[in-house]
């Protein structure tokens, strides 16, 4: 059997899991929920190391596949542990956010946008917002069917590092949104006219970790699979940048985010973008990048 070689965003995940785990070793007399949290770890990465080892002790189109949408599936339990975490290291910081939307506009967005919200605004919005989980996903495969292996390993690298930039946001800032926090300014509740409130209910209820505003990753890991939608896939970026344009503005018309939350996620895709390119070069040498091909 081959020599188990792991790859850049495998070797980032693992690390970034372990700093994860000394945090909540520090913070342990103040986590109740450590138990679970060593639990969520462990289990993920087991299945990870699992899904490696098949891939070097069967490398075939099934375990080669899985092993690219491995980082991808890996980001949703790392999200949820981090609702174990959050609140109890670091207080509430909603009021800072606050102030800081108010400075820039004079009013807060929200509230003033609720003038120009609809309920079929809201179906429409809602939906978009909703497409944040599906838009890597689409890329991937688009990007695995056009046998363009590097380019997808490099995408879902620099989505990685744009999810775990967020996450690191979230334990330095953490804060709940004005859906929870200027509620007594708004006239009346978010209120879609088919689906809208069914689809944000929804995402509230399996959202185990609520104090996920700063930065916006919904807005930041959007512009990411955008920018390299454009770079590898110009007819699928056709179709995603409306689809991104909506689900950036759904965050503030849905009072999902503050103002400044969506403009760290602009820097925060832009961050994880150029960690990414001076890391893992996009373009490699001619013969390096047709023996990868070789190999695949």
């Amino acid at each position: 059997m081959k020599d188990i070689k792991l790859k850049k965003v495998e070797w980032l995940y693992l690390w970034f899991i372990l700093g994860l785990s000394l945090l909540t070793v520090i913070f342990l007399r103040k986590l109740d929920g450590w138990p679970q949290i060593f639990y969520i770890y462990g289990l993920t990465l087991a299945v990870y190391a699992l899904v490696i080892f098949l891939n070097t002790r069967w490398p075939n189109k099934l375990t080669k596949t899985l092993r690219h949408l491995a980082p991808y599936a890996g980001i949703l339990p790392v999200f949820q542990s981090l609702g174990f975490i959050t609140h109890y290291i670091r207080p509430d910081l909603d009021s800072y956010l606050i102030k800081i939307d108010y400075a820039l506009f004079g009013v807060h967005p929200t509230v003033w946008l609720e003038n120009v919200t609809f309920p079929w605004m809201v179906d429409v919005l809602a939906l978009a917002y909703s497409s944040y989980y599906f838009l890597p996903v689409m890329l991937a495969l688009f990007l695995h069917f056009d046998k363009k292996h590097h380019e997808l390993e490099h995408m879902f690298l620099a989505v990685t590092i744009g999810f775990f930039i967020s996450y690191v946001g979230y334990l330095l800032v953490p804060a709940v949104g004005p859906r929870f926090t200027l509620t007594g300014h708004q006239a009346a509740p978010v209120k879609g006219l088919l689906w809208g409130n069914q689809i944000l209910n929804f995402l509230t209820a399996h959202e185990f970790n609520k104090r996920d505003c700063f930065p916006s990753g919904h807005t930041g890991i959007t512009l990411i699979v955008l920018y390299y939608a454009h770079a590898h896939h110009k007819k699928l970026f056709a179709f995603m940048l409306p689809v991104g344009i909506l689900l950036i503005m759904a965050t503030v018309f849905l009072r999902l985010h503050y103002v400044i939350d969506v403009i760290a996620g602009f820097v925060l895709a832009a961050l994880a973008i150029f960690i990414t390119e001076l890391w893992n070069p996009h373009f490699l040498p001619v013969k390096e990048k047709d023996k990868g091909a070789a190999q695949n």
